[in-house]
Formats: structure tokens, C-alpha cells, sequence
């Protein structure tokens, strides 16, 4: 009988060795692993981590006093918090920091954000089971290899029918990259694999309110991905034709839609997706940011005021127009901070009027600013169906001016992407803008230098201890300077 797909993923996963993987595909690891990092210590400083840090620590069954009291309540660190936890409910926390911002990586092809569910379920087995650098780098890469297949069976489909599939695919990559450190072999990892079938979830319901519950996905994706493994590794067993099955994930989540089984695991060892993920320069929807780029270089280039344009139009797919500018109406009026980052509206008025769009632009003062949502209301649109999406993100932003003046720019590949890609020194350069919110500059250094020689450590340990230290020095120097010594 040939192999499930889920048994070929667990059997690559397993076969993998640090030596197999491409230097190109390790540094493009470390990247990810920095950037992440990053997004999650900036997302320390902001209010969504209250509710975030309530739930991991609710679930560890024990509250601590006061944020600056240590309990020792497992073997991994959550970012931001004095006390260690276990591996699950840190996880959960990373996981939800590191997405919450909507600023973390995306392989287009698959729409997966593949670093907030793998990353923190890698850690935290790392932290565990003491394992080294090169064993972390080699369980990321088993977990991006991994969920971005699943995503490529039916590309863009899962989104269509309302399911996120970064938190679908999440927890398989997550169940995997903490399996593999975990020692669970390979029969046991499929069970993993099959229990996850029943734990992934996550639904683009949020939209339609602008709450922030898109945050939870890569975290409770970590979380269920290392429940799944813990129980696999306890005899408890999970179907092997997960994916493929007549009540498998494909079938039950697309109906009569065609999807491709054999993407799963096709190119594996030979294609890369990892080198395929790209960084974000907005902490804002993806499909974004194509259009923020053509904006910032129409409103830089023509010099245009934004007190003098009358309209712009936006030409967009049909998948982009669904998430981010329909309906209209509401997409010009954001309700709050998650309703703004999906806002295309929204954002693109905060380029024009304030020359950035950036994690500042989302704090409640910010979305409320007069000159940003009277720009935003004079933003339509109008599909256009030759553009290459879902493959890439591309965006048309059309100006027109009281004057009678016209302007167009176009963006045919997002910022970030294999095509448009972000050198070295822009993922060095948004780590430290991001990291500086809750570490000190000696701190984020020293962080990026142990991320960046991840495979030369033997333990992982001083990573945690810094992230560990993490606090709101954005809010210090707030208080400083509104109450000055």
C-alpha cells in the first residue's frame, strides 16, 4: 500500500538532517526566527498582550502575583513574562504575540504566515527536551516545509470558503516542529498529524466586526500542534488519511472544490518553500501592501498634497477586494484596530496624509484622526481580474486631483516576496525598530547576534532568558517624559 501523505511528511520531517538543508534555507530560517522574535517583543508593548498573557496564565493553573514574581510553572519561557510555563501554553502566548500585530512573514503562494504557529512550537520543544540551535533551525524548517504543502493543495480556496489557513495549516507545521525535538518517531508523528485534523481551526468571521480574535490563530495552532504530540506520544492515535481522507481536511473544508493531493508532498528536499516566504513592511493585511508602496512613491514622486486629491481608486483582485474593501463602507470607517489593518482605505489615507503606515498608525488616537478618515472616504474601488493573485499580491492605486491631474502606480509584486525581496539589513533594521519597544539597545543586539549564530549554540537557554526580560520601554519613556526627574 503506498504512503499517505501525512506519512510522507512525517518520514521527511524524520529523514531531515541539519546537513540536508541548504545554507540558503538555514539563514532564511534564522531571518524568519529574528523577525519573529521581533513582532512578538513589540507586541509586548502594546494592550493586546493583557488578555493574551491572562489566558496562558489562566491555563497553567496558577496566576501570578504581580508581573514581576517568577513561578517556575514548566521548562519554556513566554516573551514578556518573568515565569517559565509549559510548553503549550507558552507557545499559545509567542504564537498569538508574534501574530498580532499582523506584521509576521507570508508565503504568498500558499497565504500562510508559517513562522507565528512553527517558531514558537520549535522554541519551546528546544527549551524542553535542551535541545541545540541546529536542532531548532532543522524543526522550523520541518514545520515551514511542511504547512506551506498543505496550503498548495488548494491555494487561496481554504480563504475563499471564510477558513484562515495559517491557523489549518499552522497546527500540522507546529505538531511537527515540536514532534521531531520531542523524540516522537515517526508512526507516532502521523498519529500527531491525524489528531491535529481535529484541533485546526480558525474562521475570517473576525472581519466582519474588526475584533482582534485573528490574533489567537498562530497561537492556539502552536498550542494544539503540541497537544496533539504529547498525546500521540502517550498511545493515543489519529487517523492516518488526514488530509486526504473521505472525512479528511481537504474534502470536509472544500466540498466538490478541486484541490491537489499530490502538492502535499511534492519537491520535497528538491524545492525550497522556505526560501518562497517574504517579509512584511506594514503591520497591516498583506494584500495590502502593494498599494502602499505604489502610494508612497506616487505621493513622494508628484509631490501630492492630500488636501488636494478628490479620489482615489484602488484596482484589485477579487480576493483582495473581499478582505480588505468590501463593503466599502465600513472599510472606510474602521472600527478599531483590527477592522484598520484590514482596511485598505484606512491605510492607504494614513500614507497619504502621515507618509507611513506603521504600528503607531493602529493605536486607537491614531484610527480616529480626522484628516486620515475624511482621505479614507473618498477611496473605491474596481475589480480587476488580470492581476496574478493569489500568486502574488500585486496593487493599481489610481489619484486623481482637484486640479483635474491623474496619477497611477502600480506595485506587481508586494515588498518582501521572492521577487521584491527585503535584504538582510531590512529584517535587521524592522527587528530592532520592533524589539527596542521592549528590550534595551545592548539587549536587542545581543539578541539578534545569538538569533543570527542560532545553529552554533548548544542550547537556547540565553535567548530565552532575554526575551524573558522583555518590558514596555515604550511606556518608561512615555512616563518619563510626561513626569520628568
Amino acid at each position: 500500500m503506498s504512503s499517505t501523505p501525512s506519512e510522507t511528511l512525517c518520514r521527511f520531517s524524520q529523514a531531515l538532517e541539519f546537513s540536508d538543508i541548504p545554507p540558503a534555507v538555514i539563514h532564511q530560517t534564522k531571518l524568519l526566527i529574528l523577525d519573529f522574535m521581533g513582532i512578538a517583543l513589540a507586541a509586548c508593548s502594546t494592550k493586546i498582550d493583557k488578555p493574551l498573557r491572562a489566558m496562558a496564565n489562566a491555563m497553567t493553573g496558577k496566576i501570578p502575583d504581580s508581573e514581576n514574581v517568577s513561578h517556575e510553572l514548566g521548562p519554556c519561557s513566554a516573551i514578556g513574562g518573568k515565569s517559565r510555563m509549559p510548553a503549550p501554553n507558552a507557545a499559545f502566548l509567542n504564537g498569538a504575540l508574534g501574530h498580532s500585530l499582523d506584521f509576521d512573514d507570508t508565503h504568498a503562494k500558499s497565504i500562510i504566515h508559517t513562522a507565528a504557529p512553527v517558531v514558537p512550537a520549535a522554541f519551546a520543544g528546544a527549551e524542553e527536551f535542551q535541545k541545540t540551535g541546529k536542532d531548532m533551525i532543522r524543526a522550523c524548517v520541518a514545520g515551514f516545509e511542511s504547512e506551506t504543502r498543505i496550503g498548495l493543495a488548494a491555494p487561496g480556496k481554504f480563504h475563499a470558503r471564510g477558513f484562515h489557513m495559517t491557523a489549518i495549516a499552522g497546527t500540522f507545521g507546529a505538531a511537527i516542529a515540536y514532534a521531531l525535538q520531542s523524540g516522537l518517531s515517526a508512526e507516532r508523528m502521523n498519529w500527531a498529524l491525524g489528531i491535529c485534523g481535529s484541533m485546526a481551526a480558525g474562521l475570517f468571521e473576525y472581519l466582519e466586526n474588526g475584533s482582534p480574535v485573528k490574533a489567537l490563530h498562530p497561537g492556539w495552532a502552536a498550542h494544539s500542534g503540541i497537544c496533539s504530540t504529547i498525546l500521540a506520544s502517550h498511545d493515543f492515535a489519529g487517523p492516518q488519511t488526514v488530509f486526504e481522507g473521505r472525512f479528511g481536511l481537504l474534502k470536509s473544508h472544500l466540498g466538490d472544490e478541486e484541490f491537489e493531493v499530490e502538492a502535499l508532498t511534492r519537491g520535497l528536499c528538491e524545492t525550497w518553500e522556505t526560501l518562497a516566504i517574504g517579509f512584511k513592511p506594514y503591520p497591516c493585511g498583506h494584500v495590502i501592501h502593494a498599494f502602499l508602496d505604489a502610494g508612497l512613491r506616487l505621493k513622494e514622486r508628484e509631490k501630492i498634497p492630500h488636501t488636494k486629491i478628490k479620489s482615489i481608486i484602488c484596482h484589485a483582485a477579487k480576493g483582495a477586494i473581499d478582505l480588505v474593501l468590501d463593503p466599502i463602507e465600513v472599510k472606510r470607517k474602521p472600527r478599531g484596530e483590527y477592522d484598520a489593518k484590514f482596511s485598505l482605505p484606512y491605510c492607504l489615507a494614513s500614507i497619504f496624509v502621515r507618509g507611513q503606515c506603521g504600528v503607531d498608525d493602529f493605536e486607537k488616537d491614531a484610527i480616529a484622526n480626522s484628516a486620515v478618515l475624511a482621505l479614507a472616504d473618498k477611496v473605491s474601488f474596481t475589480q480587476d481580474d488580470t492581476q496574478d493573485f493569489p500568486r502574488f499580491f500585486p496593487g493599481v492605486v489610481e489619484v486623481r486631483l482637484d486640479d483635474g491631474n491623474i496619477y497611477t502606480e502600480e506595485e506587481k509584486h508586494q515588498r518582501g516576496c521572492a521577487e521584491n525581496p527585503f535584504t538582510d539589513e531590512d529584517v535587521y533594521e524592522k527587528f530592532k525598530d520592533n524589539a527596542h519597544r521592549s528590550l534595551s539597545p545592548e539587549e536587542v543586539e545581543d539578541l539578534m547576534a545569538m538569533a543570527m549564530a542560532l545553529e552554533e549554540l548548544e542550547s537556547v537557554n540565553a535567548i530565552g532568558e532575554l526575551l524573558r526580560k522583555a518590558t514596555n520601554h515604550r511606556a518608561d519613556l512615555q512616563s518619563l517624559l510626561r513626569n520628568p526627574a
